[in-house]
């Protein structure tokens, strides 16, 4: 992968020391592998060109939200497996994810390939990427993702890549294939999404920026982590597309339209309150 090239105050483009920035996070108070999984996180959604400022200013909310979170112990694995059954909530979840670091995303697109039409779970795309994503919903943490999915997903993408790279309208932006399940992959899914350059995303993997890093990362967690309300009253908010605790924090008047008890209702919005306030 190109060295990624920053923009410093005086205008001029240097290569991004990963260093500095860790060693910016541990002198703020971040524990080494809080400063890790920032920087990663600052790394996946940049682009050329983008500001040491805005560098900085992204690596300083990043740490401020992970550490308003730690204090709070969500069921956060139960909840994941509780985004179904159809698995459409779980691809708007991890748009979600993707759109808190910065990303455009678009959910359930169609695209032209070279050979054929695509529907995509999930298209996230900054300044120089496009993100490909395929969602592998489980509602049994039993269940792994096996090696059809990463081999199907690099198909799908070779197809997207030779229509905007050898098409009439040539786009500059590189493409880069995405897998994520809410469970685990097999040995040989992750060696085949290795060996052909494909981002597999997990419950614990990659090891350290794994699915579950992410989201305790962004303090971004799914609305079935609420305790105070019936498993009928988050369908309903499901079927509303509210995905993430932080929306129906922001939008709780939402809940006035839907089945859900007055007292479950106060009781929710106390618990959001407990984590946001």
């Amino acid at each position: 992968m190109d060295p990624l090239l920053v923009k410093k105050y005086d205008g001029s483009l240097v290569v991004f020391e990963r260093s500095r920035l860790l060693n910016s996070l541990t002198r703020s108070g971040a524990s080494i592998r809080t400063a890790d999984l920032i920087v990663q996180a600052i790394e996946l959604e940049s682009y050329d060109g983008i500001s040491t400022k805005e560098i900085y200013k992204k690596a300083s909310a990043l740490l401020y939200k992970h550490e308003r979170g730690t204090g709070v112990k969500y069921r956060l694995k139960q909840a994941l497996l509780e985004l179904g059954p159809s698995g459409y909530p779980f691809e708007k979840f991890i748009a979600e994810l993707f759109k808190l670091r910065g990303f455009n995303v678009e959910v359930g697109v169609m695209m032209q390939g070279w050979s054929v039409m695509h529907e995509v779970d999930v298209v996230a795309q900054n300044p120089d990427k496009y993100y490909i994503i395929e969602c592998k919903f489980h509602g049994n943490q039993a269940t792994k993702s096996d090696v059809k999915t990463p081999m199907y997903i690099y198909s799908r993408v070779n197809d997207l890549h030779k229509l905007l790279k050898d098409g009439d309208a040539k786009d500059k932006k590189s493409i880069v294939g995405w897998v994520v399940t809410n469970t685990r992959f097999t040995k040989d899914a992750i060696k085949f999404g290795k060996d052909y350059g494909l981002q597999m995303l997990s419950w614990d993997y990659p090891e350290s920026g794994g699915l579950r890093d992410w989201i305790q990362l962004e303090a971004m967690h799914p609305i079935t982590s609420l305790s105070t309300l019936s498993k009928k009253e988050k369908t309903a908010l499901l079927d509303a597309g509210i995905v993430r605790c932080e929306q129906l924090y922001n939008n709780p008047d939402i809940m006035n339209d839907l089945p859900i008890k007055l007292r479950n209702k106060r009781a929710a919005i106390n618990e959001l309150k407990a984590f946001f306030d």
